[in-house]
């Protein structure tokens, strides 16, 4: 297995790719940044990632090396809701290959198995300030008062695919984004946490260690950006 490389997890649902175009602003600008080959077109890369799926949904993996790409598929399978075990055996550290997703997973498989191993969905990790940084394969956001948090990438934090478009979305709405550096307290204290991925676009928090967090009132934010990701890919591309 070559150990130069890039991952893209999208998640195909009814045939389709979802937020495809996020994917692939993402994984162009990072092969150019890393100087892979990737000659596909954008209609080339979304026809091989949704030949890939064989379930549905299914998480299709695209991985791009030196010598070209490969793509595997696995059912996805949605959580409901998530439990996130702080944990400290792993820390994040921004730098030039923290902004890209690449092959190198074992740090996030160390932190995720051992949340797991303590009856935790994901682990809460932190960058060497002690800052929240992300979770080990989700991005993290909060809200508070009105106001979208969600970590900046200088806390080691992936750009993920689902933070660019939650940032951009929430910046349509009209709701206040701070891409900031927030303490473990701070977190604990908002109104609404869920984390981001291709797996199910938006999970609700509702324990972070011992602490349980609260449910909010009415409609929460995680779900009306999942029905927007829903209602946009309805649209077509």
């Amino acid at each position: 297995m070559e150990r130069f490389g890039l991952i893209e997890t999208v998640r195909v649902e009814k045939g389709r790719a979802v937020l495809l175009d996020y994917h692939f602003k993402r994984i162009s600008s990072s092969a150019e940044a890393l100087s892979l080959p990737f000659n596909l077109s954008f209609e080339e890369f979304g026809k091989a990632v949704e030949s890939a799926a064989t379930y549905d949904p299914a998480l299709v993996r695209f991985t791009l090396t030196e010598s070209g790409y490969t793509l595997s598929s696995r059912p996805c399978i949605k959580r409901q809701e998530a439990a996130l075990m702080p944990f400290y055996g792993v820390v994040r550290v921004y730098s030039d290959l923290s902004l890209h997703k690449t092959v190198d997973v074992m740090s996030s498989l160390y932190a995720l198995k051992a949340a797991q191993s303590k009856g935790f969905d994901e682990a809460l990790l932190f960058d060497c300030r002690g800052f929240v940084s992300e979770a080990a394969f989700a991005n993290l956001f909060f809200v508070k008062g009105g106001v979208l948090f969600t970590p900046s990438l200088k806390c080691g934090a992936l750009p993920g695919t689902r933070r660019a478009f939650i940032v951009d979305l929430a910046r349509q709405m009209g709701l206040p984004v701070v891409e900031g550096f927030f303490s473990l307290e701070g977190l604990l204290s908002a109104d609404e946490v869920f984390i981001t991925s291709a797996r199910e676009d938006t999970c609700p928090v509702v324990r972070v260690g011992s602490f349980s967090l609260p449910r909010p009132e009415g409609k929460p934010l995680w779900l009306r950006i999942r029905e927007a990701i829903e209602w946009r890919e309805k649209q077509g591309r």
